[in-house]
């Protein structure tokens, strides 16, 4: 039996649609497509992590939101079967 191999994963720019409600046309990241490949969307899951901790730093973004950032990029690495980097650097 083999394993399933997970290829594109849901865009968490547009959540799936394809477009952002306040931009006419396509969501830019996934171009309407809806999914991206696995790579981009772990660039796009560290980038959320990151914009998270800086966020809430700054004072830009509330504990909840930065909480919220955060699950959403573990979700992400989650999905495609990965250990976070971010959980690497801890454990050591």
């Amino acid at each position: 039996m083999s394993k399933a191999r997970i290829i594109k994963i849901v865009c968490l720019g547009c959540r799936g649609s394809g477009k952002l409600g306040w931009i006419a046309g396509h969501c830019p990241r996934c171009e309407g497509q809806g999914r991206v490949p696995v790579a981009k969307a772990l660039a796009m899951a560290d980038e959320r992590h990151a914009l998270a901790g800086a966020g809430l730093v700054s004072g830009d973004y509330g504990l909840s939101t930065a909480k919220r950032l955060r699950s959403e990029a573990a979700a992400i690495y989650a999905i495609a079967g990965i250990r976070p980097p971010w959980q690497l650097e801890v454990s050591r």
